[in-house]
């Protein structure tokens, strides 16, 4: 074999080898589950799914992430040491997102973990700067909106409905950032109150269970006392209208005798003002033991024993 040919040779076997090792390098494999991004000079131009592909290197780059893979996030703490068989898992608060206030300015420790899987590989890559982050601090924005929205015994005693409300609102506001994530799954692990405030929240609970007791008390007052007072005041009243009815009656009778008195006094003055004399002298001597008469002509004293009937004269003699 001449130089010539063999410097040909070379150059083919060269070339070959050049060949395989783009081919071999430019090939790559899109796992099950997963979702690959082909970005050819900074853009991207397609999207894989599950199999086996061939880019060109250099010019193209593969993104992939897995669309299956459940995902756990730790709010409120971290696992510092795994659980084994044989030894159980340790973990560290994190208080700066643990510690919220409830809409009665108490505070609570809240643990919680929330669970999501990429839904769109572009819009998790490229349409948001660090979405790990940005997904935890959603996370964090409506839990806290949503405790602050309890009292503390509600936050405390409902974790089932502060999941229930957290998962769809967190949702919207991913979807809203346009994150290509859905959250599958909130879960509180925990809601307590700081070692810290104990002491003070058991004073709290004291206190309210002492106003309770109170306000029974007063309750019970009120159901002894309002029937008396009740029963008092109806009897007053229908007293007051008894005694109402009574004086009416009695103005309505001194009413219709003064008017017969008038109509007959109209019909003959004389005879009426005499009666009236006569019934007024009546009343008036009606409880007179004797009754003396002095007549001014015959200068005799006649005394009238209304007792026995009889009058008797200053001189002694009885008529």
């Amino acid at each position: 074999m001449n130089s010539k040919t063999r410097t040909t040779a070379y150059i083919v076997a060269a070339v070959l080898i050049i060949v395989g090792v783009v081919v071999a390098t430019g090939l790559y494999r899109v796992g099950q589950g997963e979702q690959a991004l082909v970005i050819t000079f900074g853009e991207v131009t397609d999207t894989k799914g599950p199999g086996l592909y061939w880019h060109v290197p250099l010019a193209q780059q593969i993104i992939s992430k897995s669309v299956s893979t459940i995902h756990n996030v730790e709010y409120g703490y971290r696992t510092t040491v795994g659980g084994t068989s044989r030894s159980a898992a340790a973990y560290s608060d994190v208080e700066e997102e643990s510690v919220m206030l409830t809409n009665d300015n108490s505070i609570v420790q809240l643990e919680a973990i929330y669970q999501y899987t990429i839904r769109d590989v572009r819009q998790y890559v490229f349409d948001v700067e660090d979405p790990i982050r940005t997904m935890h601090l959603a996370f964090e924005s409506i839990v806290r909106r949503n405790i602050q929205n309890r009292s503390l015994d509600d936050a405390l005693l409902n974790k089932d409905s502060i999941e229930a409300e957290v998962l769809p609102d967190f949702q919207a506001l991913i979807d809203y950032y346009e994150m290509g994530v859905k959250i599958n799954a909130v879960h509180i692990q925990n809601i307590t109150v700081p070692s810290e405030v104990t002491a003070s929240y058991e004073d709290v609970n004291n206190a309210k269970n002492e106003m309770t007791r109170r306000l029974d008390e007063a309750q019970q007052y009120e159901n002894e006392i309002l029937p008396l007072a009740r029963s008092g005041a109806y009897e007053m009243e229908q007293s007051a209208l008894a005694y109402k009815a009574s004086e009416i009656a009695k103005a309505e009778s001194e009413v219709a005798q003064f008017k017969s008195v008038l109509e007959k006094y109209i019909l003959s003055p004389g005879v009426s003002r005499t009666r009236m004399m006569i019934e007024t002298m009546e009343n008036m001597l009606a409880g007179a033991g004797k009754i003396v008469i002095v007549d001014s002509q015959s200068n005799v004293l006649e005394l009238l024993d209304i007792t026995d009937g009889t009058i008797t004269t200053q001189g002694g003699e009885t008529l």
